[in-house]
C-alpha cells in the first residue's frame, strides 16, 4: 500500500470539507483510500503516462 503526504493547506481544506460538506468528504475519502491501494487503476479514469 502506498502512503499519501498532505500539505498543511490540504489538511485544512479536508477539515473544512468534512465540516461543510460531509457527503463530498466521504467521496474524497473513498478516492484517497482507493488511490493508496491502486494508484494506476480504480475509480474513475486515471491518466497513465507512457
Amino acid at each position: 500500500m502506498y502512503t499519501l503526504e498532505f500539505t498543511e493547506q490540504a489538511i485544512d481544506d479536508i477539515k473544512l470539507l468534512k465540516r461543510s460538506e460531509p457527503s463530498a468528504f466521504k467521496k474524497a475519502q473513498k478516492l484517497l483510500l482507493e488511490l493508496m491501494e491502486h494508484p494506476r487503476t480504480g475509480i474513475g479514469k486515471p491518466e497513465i503516462k507512457k
